[in-house]
């Protein structure tokens, strides 16, 4: 599940930075409204690195976590 969102907010990152790229070349450099955009495009380029360095653990594993050391340790008590 994770996986699907993490993937769909990427892919919605990526169209809106195209969008704002594609705008940020009509703008004169310099500009108060240049600055602001292309700002604005390094914190979205910047949280589709961070998503990208997610990692995809399923959660069904990150569940069995706790019961696969609840049995370790019962085992080790017994």
């Amino acid at each position: 599940m994770f996986a699907i969102e993490r993937d769909a907010q990427l892919a919605a990152l990526r169209e809106l930075h195209q969008t704002r790229s594609n705008t940020l070349t009509n703008l004169p450099p310099g500009s108060r409204s240049h600055t602001r955009l292309l700002a604005e495009c390094e914190d979205i380029s910047d949280e589709i690195d961070h998503l990208k360095r997610c990692i995809n653990i399923p959660r069904s594993a990150v569940a069995a976590i706790p019961v696969v050391l609840f049995v370790l340790v019962l085992a080790l008590i017994s």
